[in-house]
């Protein structure tokens, strides 16, 4: 039923192509100026597959010295990390976040929409929050929205504008009075130094360093992926990232350091991984598989898994262990292999999903989820 709904919306298909168009152009341009950054994602990419190889180690390494600067926290899985930011948080406050997808993996936003009042601070994302729906894509999460629509959406909360340069003046306005007010501020992460232990997060808008500077408080997300032994190799993601959804240079690059910080790192499955799935630890989450995919054109975020869409997303959700609600899903994926040549770590995502395929053609019930995740690395150290 999804899936024929999202062919019957003309405007999901117009919206991904029209980024599609703007965006993949930007990257063949970024890597025939900057050849270098070829050479970052294979950095980089080396980097993510060691850390992960020793999570244990490099978790243990990053508390003690975050332990030094801020409030620590680890969480097992997505029900853990809620309850621990919402005993940080109470009950009655004020809260902006920041978009972040580790947020939207985890249900953080409804979960804390409970007893307090939440808002999106990327204008993507508040509409997103505003309409009801998950974000659309992992960079752009609005992006499948007409002027037209987003004009309705935001008028749920009186901001007007006749088009999106005023609308957008209209949306700033508004946060700038939650900013000011905000008991907490949250985001994820895009890297975390281990090193140095510090925060790195990359944005256009500029609502994430009013996010994490402005409230009385900092909350910050740090998936185990997200863990790089240096600022330098923390900077390269960033940079890896933004080249290859075609946004870059970055807007800006905020690290924050403040008092009222705490990080919650946050686990849910990636220390223990099914064998075949490993890889997909090194993305880096820029989302370009998506708007390359034949299939997600078409029909958008309902192609992947409940989270993170497209390509990347089966690989995810099965990591995150949430796959048994899209393994329909799986079948729908043509092999054409675009998203692996298109892919800054060259993560051969054909490949996991044939793996997963057949993990689930050999399970004894098609409809019961595929045997129990094995640990896939020894951790050593």
């Amino acid at each position: 039923m999804r899936i024929l709904q999202a062919l019957r919306n003309k405007s999901i298909r117009e919206g991904l192509l029209r980024s599609l168009g703007n965006l993949g152009a930007m990257v063949e341009e970024n890597l025939k100026r900057y050849p270098y950054l070829l050479e970052y994602a294979e950095e980089l990419k080396a980097a993510k597959l060691e850390v992960a190889r020793n999570y244990d180690y490099w978790l243990d390494k990053a508390v003690r010295r975050a332990e030094e600067k801020a409030s620590v926290y680890i969480a097992k899985d997505g029900e853990e990390a809620c309850r621990i930011i919402g005993d940080i948080i109470g009950r009655g406050k004020l809260i902006v976040k920041a978009k972040s997808m580790v947020s939207e993996e985890i249900g953080l936003r409804s979960y804390l929409e409970a007893e307090n009042e939440v808002w999106e601070t990327d204008l993507g994302e508040l509409i997103i929050q505003l309409s009801n729906q998950k974000p659309m894509h992992v960079i752009a999460p609005a992006v499948h929205f007409s002027e037209r629509e987003v004009i309705r959406i935001l008028g749920k909360l009186g901001i007007e504008g006749r088009n999106a340069e005023e609308l957008a003046m209209a949306v700033r306005n508004f946060l700038r009075q939650k900013f000011l007010k905000a008991d907490f501020g949250i985001s994820g992460c895009n890297a975390f130094a281990v090193e140095t232990a510090r925060i790195f997060l990359v944005e256009n808008e500029g609502n994430i360093r009013l996010t994490t500077s402005l409230p009385k408080a900092y909350i910050a997300i740090v998936s185990l992926e997200k863990l790089l032994p240096n600022d330098e190799l923390a900077l390269k993601s960033i940079i890896v990232q933004s080249a290859f959804v075609g946004t870059f240079p970055p807007s800006y690059i905020n690290i924050p350091e403040r008092d009222g910080t705490h990080i919650v790192f946050l686990d849910n499955g990636r220390s223990e991984v099914e064998e075949g799935l490993e890889e997909q630890l090194t993305c880096v989450k820029c989302g370009r598989c998506q708007l390359e995919c034949p299939v997600y054109q078409i029909i958008g975020n309902v192609w992947g898994g409940e989270t993170y869409s497209g390509p990347m997303g089966i690989g995810w959700s099965a990591i995150t262990n949430t796959l048994e609600n899209s393994y329909d899903m799986l079948f729908l994926c043509t092999l054409c292999g675009k998203c692996e040549e298109i892919c800054p770590m060259k993560i051969d995502i054909p490949r996991i999903i044939r793996h997963l395929r057949k993990t689930l053609a050999i399970s004894e019930d098609p409809h019961e989820p595929p045997p129990k995740k094995v640990k896939f690395f020894k951790n050593q150290g």
